[in-house]
């Protein structure tokens, strides 16, 4: 896969692409195999997402920058729920018997409808629980910003935070039972 997606990218570019591919390419294959549930529709989804990247590498700075990985799984992420919008027409058209243009534009509209509602009640929830996260008391902001924002193992953030790996563990644990009894309590979740 990678040479054919060098040849989609100027010389001094390549280098670059594949330094993205090789740190990249399996954390995306496992976002789009969760989200899609096909091995191969999911490994067609992280090639096109690379091509897009290769014409969009002057967006990108660090490549081990936070807002890199956050761009490639924008345009991943993308890439999946319009293949999976597409494959949701297209099981709608194959059921119907006497199929017809009007019936697959209301599909159409219905799908788009359906995913932009959910797209905001997703934003909305992500929204409410960073407020959630950042109202909450030492140490289980920090252990929750250290863990999910920065990537850090317990290891690493009980040496940050002076306290051992099975605590953080504990306290994250406990940090993301008061957030779901706090966003249960604000009618998200079950």
């Amino acid at each position: 896969m990678l040479g054919s997606l060098m040849t989609y990218c100027k010389e001094e570019d390549g280098e670059t692409l594949e330094l993205l591919y090789r740190t990249y390419k399996n954390k995306m294959f496992y976002i789009a195999l969760k989200l899609l549930e096909d091995s191969s529709e999911a490994e067609n989804i992280v090639h096109d997402t690379f091509l897009i990247l290769s014409e969009h590498l002057g967006q990108i700075g660090n490549i081990k920058d936070k807002k890199t990985w956050n761009y490639i799984v924008t345009i991943l992420k993308n890439r999946c729920f319009d293949w999976m919008r597409k494959q949701k027409y297209y099981k709608y058209a194959d059921d119907k018997e006497n199929f017809n243009v009007e019936e697959s534009l209301d599909a159409k509209e219905n799908i788009f409808k359906n995913h932009l509602e959910e797209e905001i009640i997703i934003r909305e929830k992500q929204e409410l629980l960073i407020k959630l996260i950042m109202n909450l008391k030492y140490p289980y902001k920090e252990v929750l910003y250290l863990q999910y924002y920065n990537e850090l193992g317990s290891k690493e953030i009980g040496e940050i935070l002076s306290i051992k790996p099975d605590n953080v563990r504990k306290i994250a644990s406990r940090a993301r039972k008061i957030l779901k009894e706090k966003m249960i309590e604000m009618g998200y979740g079950r």
